[in-house]
C-alpha cells in the first residue's frame, strides 16, 4: 500500500504533489532481509563507541522494507570554461654533493618544469535518470550516499509489484526537487571538466560555467531497507541499499562507552607508569 506515513521519523506525511502523481516505474528488492541485517551488522561492527541501542538495529526483525520515491531527471548540461595548461618537460641539471667519504663530487639531475598554455572550450553532456530524494525524511546528502540504484532493472508499475510492502508517497515538490537536480548536475558537469576534458599534464586556474537544461522527470520508487530507532537528540535512521547492500546513515556516539575508553586508557597508562617505575626501581 501505499503509506501516508513517513518511513524515517514516523510522523505523518504532508503530501506535496496530488496524490494521483503517477509512478513510472519501481525497481524490485534484490536484496532480503536477512542480507541487509548482515551488512548493517558489518556497518556497525567498526563503530565501537556506538550506543548498544543502534547495534541493535543489525536484526533482521529491525529492519523493514519501504518503496521511496525518487524524481529521475533527464538533463542536458552546456559548459563552458577556460584554464591553463601545463605541460611537463625535463632539464639536466649539474650540481654538488659531498658523497660518503667526503668528497666533493658533480653530478647531474633531471629537474621537472612546467609551460603553461591558455585554453578555453565548450562541452555538452547528457544526463540520463539523475536521481532525486522525493521523501522529506531521506536528506538528500544521504540519498546520494545509497546510489548507485539500477533503474535498468525497475518494471513499469503496477500495485501488484508492491506485494504488500509499504511505498512512501513523495513529499518533496517539483520546483524544490528541481532546483536540487540542476543544482547537482551543475556542479558534476564541472567536475566532468577537470576530470577528462583538459588536456596537457596538469592545469590551473579553471574556470566554468554550466547551463542546466531539465528534461524529463518521472517518479520511481526504490528500494530500501529501513531501521529508524528514537533517541534524545532525535530519530537515528539507518538506511540498506535494497539493490546493493550500501549502508548509509549517522550512528551517534554513545557517551557511556567513551568514557569507558576513557577510563580504560587512564588505567593503562596508569598501571605501564608503576611497572616501569618498578621495574627502575630493581636497577
Amino acid at each position: 500500500m501505499i503509506s501516508a506515513v513517513c518511513a524515517f521519523c514516523e510522523g505523518p506525511l504532508v503530501l506535496a504533489q496530488s496524490e494521483a502523481e503517477p509512478i513510472d516505474r519501481i525497481a524490485p528488492f534484490l536484496v532480503d532481509r536477512r542480507a541487509a541485517a548482515e551488512a548493517l551488522s558489518d556497518f556497525l561492527a567498526q563503530r565501537y563507541l556506538a550506543p548498544e541501542v543502534v547495534r541493535r538495529a543489525s536484526t533482521p526483525d529491525a529492519l523493514r522494507p519501504m518503496f521511496v520515491p525518487f524524481y529521475a531527471y533527464d538533463a542536458v548540461a552546456h559548459t563552458s570554461y577556460r584554464a591553463e595548461i601545463g605541460i611537463y618537460w625535463y632539464r639536466t641539471e649539474t650540481y654538488t654533493t659531498t658523497d660518503s667519504e667526503g668528497k666533493t663530487v658533480t653530478k647531474t639531475r633531471q629537474v621537472r618544469e612546467t609551460d603553461w598554455h591558455p585554453l578555453q572550450g565548450s562541452h555538452v553532456s547528457q544526463w540520463r535518470d539523475h536521481l532525486v530524494s522525493a521523501s522529506v525524511g531521506l536528506a538528500e546528502a544521504h540519498a546520494n550516499a545509497l546510489e548507485p540504484f539500477d533503474l535498468g532493472a525497475a518494471m513499469p508499475w503496477s500495485p501488484a509489484l508492491l506485494a504488500g510492502i509499504e511505498a512512501e508517497r513523495p513529499t518533496v515538490d517539483h520546483d524544490t526537487a528541481s532546483q536540487t537536480a540542476a543544482g547537482e548536475i551543475t556542479e558534476l558537469a564541472g567536475a566532468e571538466i577537470s576530470a577528462s576534458h583538459l588536456p596537457g599534464d596538469t592545469y590551473r586556474d579553471l574556470q566554468w560555467r554550466t547551463r542546466c537544461d531539465l528534461g524529463e522527470v518521472r517518479l520511481v520508487l526504490l528500494p530500501v531497507w529501513i531501521a529508524v530507532f528514537p533517541s534524545p537528540g532525535g530519530p537515528i535512521q539507518l538506511l540498506v541499499n535494497g539493490q546493493t547492500t550500501e549502508v548509509v546513515g549517522t550512528v551517534p556516539t554513545s557517551v557511556p562507552k567513551v568514557i569507558g575508553a576513557v577510563a580504560a586508557v587512564v588505567l593503562l597508562l596508569a598501571g605501564l607508569t608503576l611497572l616501569f617505575s618498578t621495574i627502575g626501581g630493581l636497577w
